[in-house]
């Protein structure tokens, strides 16, 4: 009985590895199913974070109901929901980290919102409680959500949205910010093995870059550590060093955390970090961003992904997508996703549109209530302007960088993108705390300064943008 169990397994496991593997030999999808279906004029509105924790649809001022209008007016609006929602009288799992009341999620729908991304790295600040909690109060309010579920299929799977010009599919994927963050990776079911929720992973693994005087100088106090090798009984071993595959510096008592290093070559910059994407999880990402396009009209590929190009930039603050970002996005694109839509630094970054689809590598914040601490909130201890939160929700970076946004309307006509507007908000920049991080339109001067760092930011990619008043608009040709 046990030979004839584990021959299934292996029938089944090979079975399994062998689909994954003729995936990545698939041919395109043919031009009819490629095509964006989308009924006659089309809006898309896509904003960044939401970092909500209370409702706020029914607030009688005019600047933040502007905003929440743009929403509205679209035919399909997405965000990525940052952090996780309960009732807080009646929730039984641990409260920690990021959450908000049960409110939210059909008051984000109030506001125009149909899809979120569930995939980024607060996904389990209440574990596994949270996170079906969360899930269940988007599925009640009618907001479709993609990028979680109770194991890796259901994660990676594209979630649908109906639309009466159309049926919107949304893939959702997230990369780690630090090794321990792997522990939010959704687990596949084999047969009826296995299956851990979770959240639809992108590993990577990266070097890097040094000088060679810079190589030479860590190969040297590596072969300074070896030296006393043979003091141990059980030394670890030592992979070779060179320059251009790199050195594995010694970093850390398990060696799970050594940083690798090597060379840069012309044209490349010290200090910058070049990140390797996990081909299976990449693999997994679009086979599903192209089932997606064969059976919905409008495909979003959103990645909740923090990294910076270089180690001398403040993480979540880094205006410029690493290599591999841009790699994802293009290569989400020509997998059939009609629009890449990217979160998880705190500040703006660039536009590019590739073969007409629009690439948003950061939108910002577009809820960012911090503040709101479970400790605060629940009287376990005192509100302090100082309290290290109340930095974060305010002047993180010693900036009002993460306090300020855009919410991107994308125009399409007959399934062509034809043009993007940018709206520029802020999030109560000067505003008392109950109403920071709440978004509201920005003042002209705010909103020309925000529109000419983003143009900025988009020159890489040739993006032109064209600032009339407060609203940028990106005109495709």
């Amino acid at each position: 009985m046990r030979v004839a169990t584990l021959h299934l397994f292996l029938v089944a496991f090979a079975l399994v590895s062998s689909s994954l593997q003729a995936q990545t030999n698939l041919p395109p999808l043919n031009e009819r199913d490629r095509a964006m279906t989308m009924s006659g004029d089309f809006t898309f509105a896509s904003v960044g974070d939401l970092m909500i924790r209370r409702p706020a649809s029914q607030l009688a001022d005019p600047e933040v109901q502007e905003v929440f209008d743009l929403i509205r007016s679209a035919d399909l609006a997405l965000g990525n929901m940052e952090g996780e929602l309960a009732n807080l009288r009646e929730f039984e799992g641990p409260m920690n980290g990021f959450v908000g009341t049960h409110e939210v999620a059909a008051d984000l729908k109030l506001m125009g919102f149909d899809m979120v991304n569930r995939a980024q790295n607060h996904l389990l600040d209440s574990e596994f409680a949270g996170m079906y909690s969360t899930n269940s109060l988007l599925d009640e309010a009618g907001i479709i959500h993609a990028g979680s579920g109770k194991n890796l299929q259901e994660a990676a799977a594209p979630a649908f949205f109906e639309t009466a010009k159309g049926r919107a599919a949304l893939v959702g994927t997230h990369a780690p910010i630090w090794p321990e963050h792997n522990r939010l990776a959704a687990t596949p079911v084999v047969g009826n093995l296995g299956g851990r929720p979770g959240l639809n992973m992108l590993r990577y693994s990266e070097s890097i870059l040094v000088s060679r005087d810079q190589f030479d100088a860590l190969e040297q106090v590596r072969a300074g550590f070896l030296e006393y090798r043979d003091n141990y009984d059980n030394p670890r071993s030592v992979a070779n060093a060179s320059p251009s595959t790199g050195i594995n510096f010694p970093a850390s008592s398990s060696g799970r955390n050594n940083p690798n290093f090597r060379v840069a070559e012309d044209g490349e910059i010290p200090g910058t970090v070049v990140y390797q994407m996990n081909e299976n999880d990449l693999d997994r990402v679009l086979r599903n961003i192209r089932n997606a396009q064969q059976l919905g009209d409008f495909v979003i590929a959103a990645a909740h992904i923090h990294q910076s190009q270089s180690i001398v930039e403040t993480q979540h603050l880094s205006t410029r997508p690493p290599a591999f970002y841009v790699e994802l996005a293009r290569r989400a694109i020509d997998a059939g996703a009609d629009a890449f839509v990217g979160t998880g630094v705190q500040t703006l970054r660039g536009i590019e549109i590739y073969n007409g689809k629009p690439i948003f590598y950061g939108l910002g914040e577009f809820f960012r209530e911090a503040q709101w601490e479970l400790e605060v909130a629940l009287g376990n201890t005192d509100a302090n302007s100082n309290r290290r939160m109340q930095q974060f929700a305010r002047n993180f970076g010693g900036s009002t960088q993460s306090l300020e946004s855009l919410v991107a309307i994308s125009h399409y006509e007959d399934g062509e993108l034809t043009e993007v507007r940018l709206y520029p908000t802020e999030l109560g920049i000067d505003g008392p705390d109950s109403r920071l991080g709440i978004p509201r339109m920005s003042d002209l001067q705010l909103a020309q300064q925000i529109l000419e760092r983003v143009e900025r930011l988009s020159d890489a990619w040739g993006t032109e943008i064209d600032i009339e008043g407060s609203v940028g608009i990106i005109r495709v040709n």
